[in-house]
């Protein structure tokens, strides 16, 4: 029979170790929840307007594959991306217990980090190409500090999701292009909290920190539909789909010396323990309007289903620990966005563009690992034409969210975000 001591040990390690893993999402990029946008710096320059209709480079290998049957040679499409967001808490927390827990709210919460993509396009003949991608379409780097006042929450919260994808695309006439392909994506973590006491005041000697880290490959698919409704006008339609992993993993409980009486109770913390996650399915509706010889209008509509994050349902194997269901109850999201080319010269493309998208988080779900809220975000960049085979990119984007207040787990405050980012690529055809 378990003790007391042990139920609420592992109760704080197990499940708000787990939970975390599968939710944490911290970052103010250019989408919500904790999916990532950037990957091409033609898409961050007109703030992701407009491309799931472009098809005039590699990058629609992702965006929507079969925009490649508009390019007449082989390219290759590559950016290197960093981010560079602010995340800052002020507020309070309370214990369990409702004793004040004492820390600091800790400055900028969130840090730095780079993301890429790289896609190449194949053509195999005038109707038929083939296409290869990687992205990162989810990712955060968070490392609160250890104590920080909403430790009981979350500590280091570390989302790494690497997909890649092989697509072929087909004209079918003048007026209507098909593409698609199977995408697999490789989903990593690592998430650390403090324990919450199990006694009042016992946390004054120090906390124990649970330390969860787990893995999975899962698999879907991407499918693109082009219409060239006029020689200067063209849409595009993607669905992305929702991709499924079963994650298993490895927790660990570290004891401060002063609580080193603990050890013997908390060693059965130290085993495997595996959950469910449901990365969401996607679909995006794209316009490109060639207005006049040098200007180019662009938008793109694009939902997101969420709500698959209803409840998170978490499988310990220790006989000790016990199973739980945390609720969450995203909701769908949908994102808008507008953007312009110009051509200023034969050799230099002047971009930008503008954009809202929905967050899945709401006022009454909110949580430290998740302080989500609405994104607006402005694009500017260029690109120029060094020779008839080497284009040279460069963009850059500003995250708005306005402040977000949570009251959850014993936390009281207000988070404020915002985001810088920036791209440098290169397109080369032969």
């Amino acid at each position: 029979m378990r003790t007391a001591i042990q139920r609420g040990v592992l109760g704080a390690a197990t499940a708000g170790a787990m939970t975390a893993l599968l939710i944490a999402g911290t970052q103010p990029a250019q989408a919500g929840g904790f999916a990532l946008r950037e990957g091409s710096a033609d898409w961050m320059a007109n703030a992701f307007a407009g491309d799931t209709a472009k098809g005039y480079d590699a990058s629609t290998v992702w965006s929507n594959p079969a925009g490649m049957v508009r390019l007449n040679q082989n390219e290759i499409d590559g950016s290197l991306n960093g981010i560079f967001p602010s995340i800052n808490f002020s507020g309070s927390a309370v214990d369990r217990f409702g004793a004040p827990v004492a820390g600091t709210t800790g400055g900028n919460l969130i840090q730095s980090a780079a993301t890429g993509g790289v896609y190449a396009v194949w053509n195999l003949s005038p109707d038929f190409k083939l296409g290869f991608g990687a992205d990162a379409p989810f990712g955060q780097r968070v490392a609160n500090p250890g104590n920080f006042v909403g430790r009981y929450q979350s500590l280091v919260s570390s989302i790494t999701d690497e997909a890649f994808t092989i697509s072929a695309a087909y004209k079918i006439n003048q007026q209507w292009s098909i593409g698609g392909g199977p995408v697999i994506d490789v989903f990593s973590a690592r998430l650390t909290q403090a324990v919450q006491p199990f006694l009042p005041g016992l946390n004054a000697l120090g906390d124990p920190v649970a330390d969860l880290h787990g893995q999975d490959v899962g698999a879907g698919f991407n499918l693109g539909v082009m219409y060239q409704a006029t020689p200067d006008l063209r849409f595009g339609l993607d669905y992305r789909s929702r991709i499924q992993h079963n994650i298993s993993g490895t927790q660990s409980v570290f004891v401060p010396p002063a609580l080193g009486f603990l050890s013997p109770l908390l060693a059965a913390q130290n085993s495997p323990a595996s959950t469910k996650i449901t990365l969401p399915d996607s679909a995006s509706l794209g316009a490109y309007w060639q207005a006049t010889p040098q200007l180019a209008l662009l938008a793109d509509i694009v939902w997101t289903n969420w709500s698959l994050l209803k409840n998170i349902v978490i499988v310990p194997t220790s006989p000790l620990a016990s199973g739980s269901t945390i609720a969450e109850n995203w909701r769908d999201t949908v994102g808008i966005f507008t953007g312009a080319n110009y051509q200023a010269t034969r050799t230099l493309m002047l971009q930008g563009g503008a954009g809202f998208d929905q967050s899945p988080v709401t006022d009454n779900n909110r949580t430290s690992r998740i302080p989500d809220a609405n994104h607006f975000v402005i694009g500017l960049g260029a690109q120029y034409e060094v020779t008839p085979a080497i284009t040279l990119q460069m963009a850059y984007a500003h995250v708005f969210v306005p402040s977000a207040p949570i009251q959850s787990g014993g936390i009281t405050g207000t988070y404020s975000d915002a985001a810088n980012t920036g791209s440098l690529g290169v397109k080369i055809r032969f």
